[in-house]
C-alpha cells in the first residue's frame, strides 16, 4: 500500500462509516514509516547476508590461492634444489673424467721420460764404447811417443 493510497483512502471516508475503522493520515503515515522501517531492516540484514557471503567466498578463494602460490613455490624449490643436485653431479662426472684424463696423461709422460732416460743412458753407454773403441785404436796405430817427450 503506497503513501498516497493510504491517504486517499483515509480521505474519502466518512465519520458515519462504522463498517470500517476510520484511519487518519498520521495514522497511515505512521503505519507506512513502519512497514519502510521494516522493509529497510530486512532488506540491510539481506545485504549483511550476501555481504557476509562474499566476504567469506573471497577468504576461501584467498586462500585456495595462497595454498597454491604455496605448493607451486615448494614445487619450484624443489625442482631448484633437484637441478642443483643434477648439476653438482654433473659437474663431479667431469671431474672425475678430467683428473683421469690427467691422470692417464702423466702415466704417459712419465713413461715416456722414463723412455727418454733409457735411450740417454743407452747413447752414453754407445758413446763411451765407441769412443774406447777410437781411442784403443789410435793408441794401436800410432808409433811410440820420443822418449825426449815421454820422460
Amino acid at each position: 500500500m503506497s503513501f498516497e493510497t493510504a491517504l486517499g483512502e483515509s480521505a474519502t471516508q466518512t465519520p458515519t462509516e462504522t463498517s470500517e475503522v476510520q484511519e487518519t493520515p498520521t495514522s497511515a503515515a505512521a503505519r507506512m514509516l513502519e512497514l519502510a522501517a521494516v522493509t529497510a531492516d530486512r532488506l540491510v540484514t539481506d545485504a549483511e547476508r550476501e555481504a557476509e557471503s562474499l566476504v567469506a567466498s573471497a577468504q576461501a578463494k584467498a586462500e585456495a590461492i595462497t595454498e597454491a602460490s604455496r605448493e607451486e613455490a615448494d614445487q619450484v624449490a624443489a625442482d631448484l634444489a633437484r637441478t642443483r643436485e643434477q648439476q653438482a653431479a654433473e659437474l663431479d662426472r667431469e671431474r672425475t673424467t678430467a683428473l683421469a684424463g690427467l691422470a692417464d696423461e702423466k702415466a704417459a709422460l712419465e713413461e715416456r721420460v722414463a723412455s727418454l732416460r733409457q735411450l740417454e743412458s743407452d747413447h752414453r753407454n754407445q758413446m763411451r764404447h765407441h769412443l774406447t773403441e777410437h781411442l784403443s785404436l789410435l793408441d794401436t796405430t800410432l808409433p811410440e811417443p820420443p822418449a825426449a817427450i815421454a820422460g
